[in-house]
């Protein structure tokens, strides 16, 4: 009776079809993506999103396509955290949960009000303060004018047009804190 049963074990347990090998690995990838497509839908819509810098405006600190791992519960929880942009479209009632205040000189990631683009900016006025440019003079706020320090000329190529630009690198600092900027000639 052993003798029968090993032998029925080895029958069924033979060589695998192609056919039957790749609907096995199907199976598994389908079983492996169902787990792990909504843990990772949970964990990019409540924690943490990976986003690529779009443009220059944050050179020479972040370049064009840059990764960057941006902390969602920052600033508390709205609509507008929702992933693919759904808070748009969602009847969620406005404000946040877990609301926190910015910090003069965080880089906050964000969507334009208007249009699903992602903007990704320093921030350096907070609710109250009145900031100004005028006629080329260094930003102000509250109508101090941030303190600017040369730090040398440099050259890149821009991304958009592929064109060499000379631009002012500057330390910038207002309230303590300090960043670097690019001021571009023209």
């Amino acid at each position: 009776m052993t003798d029968t049963l090993t032998k029925d074990t080895a029958e069924v347990d033979g060589p695998l079809t192609l056919k039957e090998k790749i609907i096995k690995e199907l199976r598994e990838w389908g079983i492996t993506l169902s787990i792990f497509i909504p843990i990772f839908l949970v964990f990019s819509g409540l924690f943490y999103e990976l986003r690529v810098i779009p443009s220059e405006s944050m050179v020479p600190n972040l370049q064009v396509g840059d990764r960057v791992a941006v902390n969602k519960f920052a600033y508390g929880y709205s609509r507008h955290s929702l992933p693919f942009s759904l808070g748009r479209y969602a009847p969620l009632p406005e404000g946040r949960v877990f609301a926190s205040m910015p910090k003069r000189g965080d880089v906050a990631v964000f969507e334009h009000t208007h249009t699903p683009r992602v903007m990704i900016k320093r921030i350096i006025g907070l609710p109250g303060d009145t900031v100004s440019v005028r006629d080329g003079q260094p930003v102000a706020i509250n109508g101090t004018p941030i303190e600017r320090t040369f730090v040398r000329r440099v050259r890149y190529r821009q991304h958009d047009s592929g064109a060499m630009v000379t631009a002012a690198e500057f330390t910038e600092s207002y309230d303590g804190i300090t960043w670097l900027t690019l001021d571009i000639d023209g």
